[in-house]
């Protein structure tokens, strides 16, 4: 998709759209942090992160994808010097606590998603703080995890 074929958005001012890139098929992108001209993009819907080079703006592209644990997203991160940080949270979405869409917003979630308790029943997901090497942009390294207790 060249830069003359993407919209132009109506409420940015001062800025224009210059690359669109789907995130190696995995458009659905929460959080960004660009970090020595890669950008570490936390996924929803595809359960993980990617790693995009972003060197060439105009010409971002998809370099890596690192899946979270099974029951898992990773939907916050963030960078600092050469270490990366991901949390593993229990993915609402997957719960089938909320086959109906409605349960989600009634009642207290913690009791609901069985995260209330200091120590909950078996889970099906990982919830902590992931801690990866970042000095090779494009191939993160998982050095240390700290479980949590509760979704994450």
């Amino acid at each position: 998709m060249s830069a003359t074929d993407l919209p132009q958005p109506d409420h940015a001012r001062n800025m224009r759209v210059i690359a669109y890139c789907d995130q190696g098929g995995r458009p659905d992108g929460v959080q960004i942090m660009v970090h020595r001209g890669h950008a570490y993009i936390g996924h929803m819907f595809s359960k993980g992160f990617s790693v995009l080079d972003v060197r060439d703006p105009k010409r971002p592209r998809a370099v890596n994808y690192l899946a979270a644990p099974s029951g898992t997203w990773n939907i916050h991160l963030q960078t600092h010097d050469d270490l990366l940080l991901v949390i593993n949270a229990k993915d609402m979405f997957a719960a089938a606590e909320f086959a109906d869409e409605k349960a989600y917003y009634k009642g207290q979630l913690g009791k609901v998603v069985g995260t209330a308790e200091k120590r909950s029943a078996a889970r099906d997901w990982t919830a902590g703080l992931a801690v990866y090497d970042i000095s090779k942009p494009a191939t993160p390294r998982r050095i240390g995890f700290m479980a949590v207790e509760g979704g994450g």
